[in-house]
């Protein structure tokens, strides 16, 4: 390797002694400096080819089988995603109808609660109805009570009082005899 460095540094300085000068040649002159670089490269091209060649031969090929190595596994990635994306898709189709199934169920449950709610709410609603007229009614005959007792108590009271009036103490010992006496005759009877 040694060598080829020690080549490569002479035909470079070479060559930039040939090309230098920076004026314009023209003719012959012209002519030769090509024909110098042109040996130039050959020069280094055989170079090249004699010590590196070999060197560049086993690394290009080299670099070949890697390179054939990197498109094998990118197409085996390439297959494995594909697969991968088709299981992702077929599963993605899989919880599109998964949630069109859900989304049915739960609407066939809200309108079984709907209803069902619904019917619960009727059935309270006939039992309230039942106990406020029963409740009424109650209240109705307790009222209805009260008013009869009130007027009896009333009744009482003014034909109690009526009776005072008009009643002395004469007729008041007759009525209690009366009293007494029809007592009497029903224990008689009674035994």
């Amino acid at each position: 390797m040694n060598r080829l460095t020690l080549c490569l540094v002479i035909l470079l300085s070479g060559t930039a002694l040939a090309a230098g000068g920076g004026e314009v040649k023209t003719g012959w002159d012209a002519w030769s400096t090509n024909v110098y670089h042109l040996i130039n490269l050959v020069i280094l091209l055989g170079l090249l080819v004699k010590f590196a060649g070999p060197n560049i031969k086993s690394g290009l090929k080299s670099r070949a089988e890697r390179v054939g190595r990197e498109i094998d596994e990118a197409a085996a990635l390439h297959a494995e995603a594909k697969q991968i994306l088709a299981e992702y898709n077929a599963k993605l189709a899989g919880f599109e109808a998964q949630r069109i199934e859900l989304l049915d169920e739960f609407k066939a449950m809200g309108a079984a609660e709907r209803d069902r709610i619904i019917e619960a709410a009727k059935v309270d609603a006939e039992r309230i109805r039942n106990e406020a007229k029963r409740v009424a009614e109650n209240e109705a005959s307790r009222a209805k009570a009260k008013l009869e007792s009130e007027i009896v108590d009333r009744a009482v009271a003014q034909a109690e009082s009526a009776i005072r009036e008009h009643l002395n103490e004469d007729d008041h010992r007759r009525l209690v005899a009366d009293y007494f006496g029809q007592l009497e005759s029903s224990i008689r009877n009674a035994q």
